[in-house]
């Protein structure tokens, strides 16, 4: 069974080298020092170590598209350079950082090194390799074209990244508006509005009826706001749960698909990762019907899986890929276009490539309208919410002084 080793050695330069390396034993790993052309200092297995609350972090976030980038550009330049794959997988350990994709390459290092294939060794761990990377693999291994595969890969995984941040920037500033809204109201609620209270019963003062409202919302945060935050809690944790059954999950995908601004971007996002994902993976060799699970599984959107079920079963009985796309009513007249032209010539991969380009850049320009007007929209939102609990807390005061003079 691999363990791991550390290892210190001395090169020819005669400068001292230390590092990681998992094998079978202490011999192994000296022989691979050697055939690096160094001379062996030291050799001693690996102790368990504890893990730091870091790492389990990182576990549960898991392996994130960055991560990705990096090690299959690593991968691809190895690869080209002609090394060993056993040698390229004991190096990518070494230079690994999250703990869940070295613990990953560990199990394949041992597969491959026992004569196991890349691709069937990386297809058990779903959770870190997606399905588009092991059969794009798959396709480069059988090819001879590995270096090339990974070389697409990379660029696939470094434009989701790069989407990814677009729509989430897009969102990080309504988030942050509307969390600080939430937390003034209740703040003014809770802390404020007893004080307001006390001093409107000590004048014996009589409360308007959007003063009472107020006063009930205040009431009930302060007596029932444990309960309330452990129901939000809770309500959200069943959300999550439900959106994994396919029924709920359809429902919430309509409801997000008929939204007037967000649905339309939640539109768009999803055609430019199909036509992308769909094209690399035509373009490594990949089989449409093949490709097609790929992307069904690498896409939650629902509605989408339904139209990429109906295309697989079209083309699988030897009918047109672009029809089933236009019935679905998912994917607007110029993608259909674009799907039928590239079938007719044979030329999918490269039409795929211009839709999803289309679309990013499309994205793009939306991502950048919405944050533009959604910034004087919520600060005229957040006004109107914090001023009309304002007003209401001070109305009572000036109805006072309105009697008075």
């Amino acid at each position: 069974m691999a363990e791991n080793f550390f290892y210190r050695a001395r090169d020819r330069t005669g400068q001292i080298i230390k590092g990681e390396l998992l094998a079978d034993g202490q011999a192994a790993v000296a022989a691979h020092i050697r055939n690096q052309g160094m001379l062996v200092l030291k050799i001693e297995q690996a102790r368990a170590k504890r893990k730091a609350i870091g790492e389990y972090f990182a576990e549960f976030k898991g392996v994130s598209l960055q991560e990705l980038t990096i090690f299959c550009r690593q991968f691809a330049t190895m690869v080209s350079a002609g090394l060993p794959l056993v040698n390229v997988l004991s190096i990518l350990i070494e230079q690994a950082d999250g703990p869940v994709l070295k613990k990953a390459l560990q199990s394949v290092y041992k597969n491959v090194q026992e004569g196991g294939a890349l691709s069937a060794a990386m297809a058990q761990h779903q959770a870190v390799f997606p399905s588009v990377m092991v059969y794009l693999i798959e396709s480069g291994e059988l090819g001879g074209v590995l270096d090339e595969v990974l070389d697409q890969l990379a660029l696939q995984f470094e434009k989701d990244h790069k989407l990814n941040q677009r729509v989430k920037s897009a969102m990080i500033y309504p988030a942050a508006v509307l969390v600080f809204a939430i937390l003034a109201v209740i703040g003014i609620l809770v802390f404020i509005m007893p004080s307001f209270v006390d001093m409107y019963s000590q004048m014996q003062v009589e409360l308007p009826l959007p003063t009472k409202v107020l006063l009930g919302a205040s009431n009930l945060m302060r007596d029932y706001g444990v309960f309330m935050l452990a129901g939000v809690v809770i309500g959200g944790y069943l959300v999550s749960r439900s959106a994994k059954f396919s029924g709920f999950k359809a429902i919430m995908d309509d409801i997000v698909l008929s939204l007037p601004v967000f649905g339309i971007l939640y539109r768009k996002v999803a055609i430019a990762r199909f036509s992308r994902t769909l094209a690399t993976l035509i373009d490594g060799g990949v089989p449409i019907v093949q490709a097609l699970d790929v992307v069904k599984n690498t896409t939650d959107i629902k509605p989408m899986v339904t139209a990429l079920s109906m295309a697989q079963s079209s083309i699988q009985e030897g009918f047109s890929f672009s029809v089933p796309l236009s019935q679905s009513g998912l994917f607007p007249p110029m993608v259909v276009q674009m799907v039928a032209i590239g079938e007719e010539t044979g030329k999918l991969d490269a039409m795929l490539r211009k839709v999803s380009e289309f679309y990013e850049n499309d994205v793009d320009d939306m991502v950048a309208r919405l944050s533009s007007l959604l910034e004087p929209f919520l600060i005229v939102v957040m006004g109107v919410i914090l001023g009309s609990i304002i007003i209401s807390l001070m109305y009572p005061l000036f109805d006072m002084v309105t009697k008075v003079h």
